[in-house]
């Protein structure tokens, strides 16, 4: 090798040395790739264990990268802040309770990644979103080809299975992932009309998956939010989507807040089994509710951390899994710190959507909604509504 050509190659690996990580494009796109299929994929369900702790280590991988180049920057942001506290006190919770900390850590590192990414850079936040949509919308396709490759899961009726569904295992789990698939797509928009190439399959995929598994409450949201993206006039979306976050507060404290006591209730027994024909019960979810306020009244103050289906089938009631609540969910995990601070999150998040003139930020503020009306009667992983209130609080700096 000659002298120039030494020197090329001395000058263009300095070049890429000094690149700046917010520069770079393929990595974080990676990264991102990494960390929402090991959130939204059950890889476990193909029984492919090494690539499922392979994905899991590459995720860990990817939160220590970030959180690198993100403390390098010298700053972080009040949004970010907060949101690191809170997985903070959870973590704690689950320590001083002595549960399954090892799950805790795993969820906190996600979150915490999909925070930091949003903030690092948000100055390149087509960056971000086209990531986010790649990802969440390969997610839907892997599931729906899993899905007709195995009519067992749909195809036998009432004797399907409730769990071995690609996105979640259970199929009430699906909802949020396709809401976030769909939704971020629609985002896209906003940088290119080619994106109708994708939201177009993903959203009928998205549809057709919940009709074959009959999931009413997802496939209620979906619907729901598309409708949202079909109103033309901003102010009038606000307004919806104002008017839904009332319904939500309203249902949850006059419904999910009385377990049992709604049955007792003549006008709830009139508005829910002879309007809205359904079963009062709500398919058992009053009594989860039920227990799930005897248990938060043994810790109210700071839970009992993260925990696992085990403990809930001791603590709580064989009936269900969890307390098909995410509000309650908080309550047990981390007591009525954790959802003071919650609540902190989500005002600031909603503040900085709702004072928008951006059509597409109400798009993400009506995302939030529907999934917090799906969250009355599920319980998703933190994941998918941090990531939505994160998107939402930092898609301001979007050009």
């Amino acid at each position: 090798m000659n002298v120039q050509q030494r020197n090329f190659w001395t000058i263009n690996l300095d070049s890429i040395l000094r690149i700046a990580p917010s520069q770079l494009v393929l990595l974080p796109c990676l990264m991102i790739f990494i960390v929402v299929i090991n959130t939204a994929i059950s890889i476990n369900v193909l029984e492919l264990h090494a690539i499922s702790y392979m994905v899991l280590g590459m995720t860990l991988l990817s939160f220590v990268a970030m959180s690198f180049v993100y403390v390098r920057q010298g700053f972080m942001s009040s949004f970010t802040f907060i949101v690191i506290t809170f997985q903070m006190l959870l973590l704690s919770s689950t320590i001083i309770n002595g549960n399954d900390v090892k799950s805790s850590i795993y969820d906190a590192c996600s979150i915490t990644f999909i925070v930091m990414a949003c903030d690092y850079y948000k100055n390149r936040y087509n960056l971000i979103v086209t990531a986010f949509a790649i990802s969440f919308s390969v997610c839907v396709y892997l599931n729906f080809f899993h899905l007709i490759t195995h009519p067992e899961l749909w195809f036998i009726g009432e004797a399907k299975s409730l769990q071995g569904y690609l996105l979640g295992s259970n199929y009430n789990q699906m909802g949020c992932r396709l809401l976030c698939a769909v939704g971020t797509s629609i985002i896209c928009l906003k940088y290119s009309r080619w994106w109708l190439l994708n939201i177009i399959p993903v959203t009928l995929i998205s549809i057709i998956t919940l009709t074959i598994v009959g999931s009413m409450t997802s496939m209620t949201g979906i619907l729901l939010f598309l409708l949202f993206c079909l109103i033309p006039s901003k102010e009038l979306l606000r307004t919806g989507i104002l008017s839904l976050i009332c319904v939500v507060i309203m249902f949850q404290i006059f419904v999910c807040f009385q377990g049992k006591g709604i049955e007792q209730n003549d006008l709830a027994i009139y508005l829910v089994k002879d309007i809205l024909g359904k079963d009062i019960t709500f398919t058992n979810r009053t009594y989860l509710w039920d227990a799930a306020a005897k248990t938060f009244l043994e810790s109210p103050i700071y839970g009992f951390g993260s925990v696992d289906k085990d403990w809930y089938y001791s603590h709580m009631t064989s009936l269900a899994f969890g307390t098909h609540n995410y509000i309650w969910s908080i309550l047990i995990t981390g007591g009525i710190i954790l959802l003071s601070l919650f609540s902190y999150i989500c005002f600031v998040s909603f503040s900085k959507l709702f004072n928008t003139s951006d059509k597409y930020a109400l798009f993400i503020y009506a995302m939030i909604a529907v999934l917090f009306l799906m969250m009355t009667m599920e319980t998703y992983p933190s994941f998918f509504i941090f990531y939505l209130l994160s998107f939402g609080y930092f898609f301001h700096h979007s050009a």
